[in-house]
């Protein structure tokens, strides 16, 4: 009902004058019919983002990062990269240092210990100063104050100077680590520039290795979200060794605590963990578009300790490397040592120390570990075990005792996909 008054007409629902509804009406339909409009605009101009139903999709990487060929601006050079994902006690040292070993190679152990020591100085979270430091080191970028003397600090000190050859090699340092000369006592204080220098003028290749426990999220997929730039190519290596080697050791050197005595609680949940870990980075390579894969190499630790010289070449063609003779040389050495672990002095940090009888170190964790913990391991780690073909020995104590019974099958699933 409307009626009339001295002051104009009313709505009687509102209360309002009727012109002031009639605009009120008019703008609702305005912006109901604009917002649709805007809705189906941005589906249209990008429609990779959704899909059929209106769902989203997995977003997977830039694909300049994976390109294989270096499709760049005018004037922009493609920076190389590879990297080094693994647990802890996987092996990654030595697959690091093998390429470490290589003149074209600018090698950085294990950087995201950086982040982890210098993210109280910082006003973001863990994983978004992850991404920040991976882009900044992919592109030679050592700009950041805080990051470059952490850099210093920590490829300075007396047990670490080995760890990088690119770090203590000219132009870094005044002689190469072959000279007798050579001290890293001599090597002076590192810059933005010397270093950024070194790095994108002096080496054809950056790698880096790091460990799944320090990945943004532990997730692979965040991971290659640092490649995602016009100007970078990016190829992942991802190591692999039978958990039942590496659960033992990663208790033997702290990285988990036991608990919960005959329970064995603490073997449990970091087994669950390390595998569950392990089953989503294979799954994600599994997903992965068959030109992406090809970027992507799944390598295991007991294939490279076998046959360490045929598995250097083929991570040095897929790297991009030529095979030097010498480096082939000290990889023989390195895994076929004249004594054994225990009677050698270890240079340098025992962390970064890559010498060892690589049949033994295969085979260790049978004769070390009681059968009750190599139980649970397979129980959670059964699913991983198929993919990558080791075999279980189901509490058997002759497959565990026996090494002349080998637990690695040549062929398995992941080498196939």
């Amino acid at each position: 009902m409307i009626w009339n008054r001295r002051r104009g007409r009313k709505c009687f629902l509102w209360k309002l004058p009727l012109w002031l509804c009639v605009v009120t009406a008019g703008w609702v339909y305005f912006t109901a019919v604009f917002g649709f409009y805007l809705t189906n605009s941005a589906s249209l101009q990008d429609p990779d983002n959704v899909s059929y139903r209106g769902h989203l999709k997995l977003e997977f990487p830039n694909t300049s990062a994976f390109q294989q060929s270096e499709k760049h601006q005018p004037g922009t050079a493609t920076r190389r990269n590879l990297i080094i994902i693994a647990h802890g006690r996987s092996g990654s040292s030595l697959t690091g240092d093998i390429l470490n070993h290589h003149p074209d190679v600018f090698y950085m152990y294990e950087p995201l210990q950086t982040v982890e020591r210098t993210r109280k100085y910082f006003k973001v979270d863990y994983n978004s100063l992850v991404q920040k430091f991976l882009t900044n080191i992919l592109h030679c970028d050592f700009s950041e104050p805080i990051f470059l003397a952490d850099i210093e600090s920590y490829y300075r000190r007396p047990l670490h100077p080995r760890i990088s050859r690119a770090i203590a090699s000219p132009p870094l340092c005044p002689y190469h680590m072959s000279d007798p000369r050579w001290d890293f006592r001599l090597c002076p204080k590192l810059t933005r520039e010397t270093l950024g220098n070194a790095c994108k003028n002096y080496y054809k290749l950056t790698v880096i290795k790091i460990l799944m426990k320090r990945m943004g999220d532990k997730s692979l997929e965040k991971t290659l979200s640092a490649c995602d730039s016009q100007n970078i190519n990016c190829k992942i290596v991802l190591l692999i060794r039978d958990p039942r080697a590496v659960i033992p050791s990663s208790l033997s050197v702290n990285f988990y605590k036991e608990e919960g005595g005959t329970a064995k609680l603490g073997t449990r949940m970091f087994s669950y963990k390390l595998c569950k870990e392990t089953e989503d980075s294979l799954h994600f390579v599994k997903k992965l578009p068959a030109w992406m894969r090809r970027q992507v190499q799944v390598l295991r630790y007991e294939d490279l300790a076998r046959n360490p010289l045929p598995e250097m070449r083929r991570l040095y063609k897929f790297a991009g490397l030529s095979v030097l003779k010498r480096i082939a040389t000290w990889l023989n050495e390195s895994t076929h040592p004249t004594k054994s672990r225990s009677n050698m002095k270890i240079k340098g940090s025992p962390a970064a120390f890559t010498v060892d009888d690589a049949q033994a170190a295969i085979n260790r964790w049978r004769w070390k570990v009681h059968p009750y913990e190599i139980a649970i391991i397979e129980h959670y780690c059964k699913h991983v075990m198929q993919l990558m073909g080791y075999r279980p020995v189901d509490t058997s104590h002759e497959l565990q005792a026996n090494i002349s019974i080998p637990l690695v099958n040549d062929d398995y699933e992941a080498k196939n996909w």
